[in-house]
């Protein structure tokens, strides 16, 4: 594992409070705000599961910069790659003339684990990119215009990946967006079953919801898709965004059902802390994007620097085995999880889980915020859910160990103790 956080974090000193409260006013004044608000924090440091603040504080990142920082932060094998490559190239017209040997190899490590014959990979640098890409591959394959997706569903924020996300306040102010679009509940087949005909290009669906509350479906639910889209003639996409690169103990999420979809998504830790993501299907569904040449493209999707930064990331993930880890792991994490609600059986209520990836629902729902910034007051740092009001994130990088979960269950226990109080 990583050389000790506390040794690491003292790379860099603190700002003093003036310095720090110049950034926290200008990062409000010259960046766009989505919420309102001065942030919390400045962050001056980081380090395996550490954050350090300008103050000096010392948090514990317990999100992984939302299922991002696998491998915790500034990871060494990362650092290096990076450094090494920028010495060599930054970037080159990546969907040109050349042939660049960082994005082969990410693809072959790809290919190496993807299920069945999804051996090919269009490379992008943000999630909602490959969900838009992901859409077009459907609709150009098939000829058909219409998407299934499903309540609670999180697919990103660009016009296409919007049209296949859920919540109904966020799409409303951009309409008109793609359509057909139909969403069916997560987990019901015989809605699904009633969604699907002849006018629908693809099925979207993430195999455990994410920020839909890590919502975890009954063991007939994908493989299940899997059938009606193959009975259909439409496509099954499976958005591991969030689930993929060993989140839920297996390399992919939809690998716990043992199902193949049709196209992957994926971003946030398969660049190792850098934008990176892809898009992967088979060659011969990919062939659709020859038809007109160009059919498809990207600047940065790719960049060799991203690609160095997730190759070392790959390779420490398959050579540490923390694919394994984070099923072991996850399972001390929600042992720890049910006895805090045994203790707490008020308050605590639904825990759900796979591999490092948990929610645990807080009653009534608007203490759940509360619950959150009273732990990162007393130094965790946790996060609620876009689309599932009253639950709290737990997703903590791979490389988590057993006295950090220690920590982040005690921390837990005071901060419900106080809200309790």
């Amino acid at each position: 594992m990583n050389e000790p956080a506390g040794k690491q974090l003292d790379r860099h000193p603190e700002m003093s409070a003036h310095e720090a409260d110049a950034y926290r006013n200008d990062f409000v004044r010259h960046l766009c705000q989505t919420v309102p608000g001065i942030k919390e924090s400045v962050i001056v440091d980081a380090a395996g599961c550490s954050l350090k603040t300008a103050e000096g504080r010392i948090l514990l990142d317990m999100i992984s910069g939302i299922a991002v920082s696998n491998l915790g932060h500034c990871h060494p094998a990362v650092v290096k790659a990076v450094q090494d490559q920028v010495a060599r190239f930054s970037h080159i017209d990546v969907y040109g003339r050349f042939t660049l040997p960082p994005q082969v190899e990410i693809a072959r490590r790809l290919a190496s684990v993807t299920p069945g014959d999804l051996d090919v990979a269009f490379l992008t640098s943000t999630g909602t990119e490959a969900t838009e890409g992901a859409l077009k591959l459907a609709r150009k394959y098939t000829g058909r215009p219409g998407f299934v997706a499903f309540q609670r569903s999180f697919h990103g924020r660009t016009f296409g990946s919007l049209s296949v996300t859920w919540r109904e306040e966020w799409r409303k102010p951009f309409e008109p967006l793609l359509e057909p679009v139909r969403f069916a509940p997560f987990d019901d087949l015989d809605a699904a079953d009633r969604a699907i005909d002849d006018a629908i290009a693809a099925v979207i669906v993430e195999p455990i919801q994410g920020e839909g509350g890590v919502r975890i479906p009954s063991d007939v639910f994908l493989p299940g898709l899997r059938e009606l889209c193959t009975e259909r003639g439409a496509l099954l996409i499976c958005d591991e965004v969030q689930g993929g690169m060993g989140r839920s103990g297996k390399w992919f999420s939809c690998q716990n059902w043992g199902v193949t979809p049709d196209v992957i998504t994926v971003a946030k830790a398969f660049g190792g802390g850098l934008p990176l993501g892809a898009f992967i299907s088979t060659a011969e569904i990919f062939s659709t994007f020859l038809d007109p040449p160009l059919s498809h493209l990207t600047t940065f999707g790719g960049n060799p620097v991203s690609c160095a930064a997730a190759i070392a990331a790959f390779d420490v993930i398959r050579n540490e085995g923390l694919v394994e880890r984070a099923a072991e792991m996850g399972e001390y994490l929600r042992s720890g999880l049910r006895s805090a609600r045994r203790s707490h059986p008020d308050t605590l209520a639904d825990i759900r889980g796979m591999g490092l990836w948990c929610a645990f629902d807080v009653q009534p729902a608007h203490l759940a915020q509360p619950l959150v910034e009273e732990m990162a007051r007393r130094g965790v740092v946790v996060g609620s859910m876009l689309n599932s009001a009253g639950t709290v994130r737990v997703a903590p990088p791979l490389v988590v160990e057993q006295d950090e979960i220690d920590r982040f269950l005690g921390v837990l226990e005071i901060s419900l103790n106080t809200l309790e109080g």
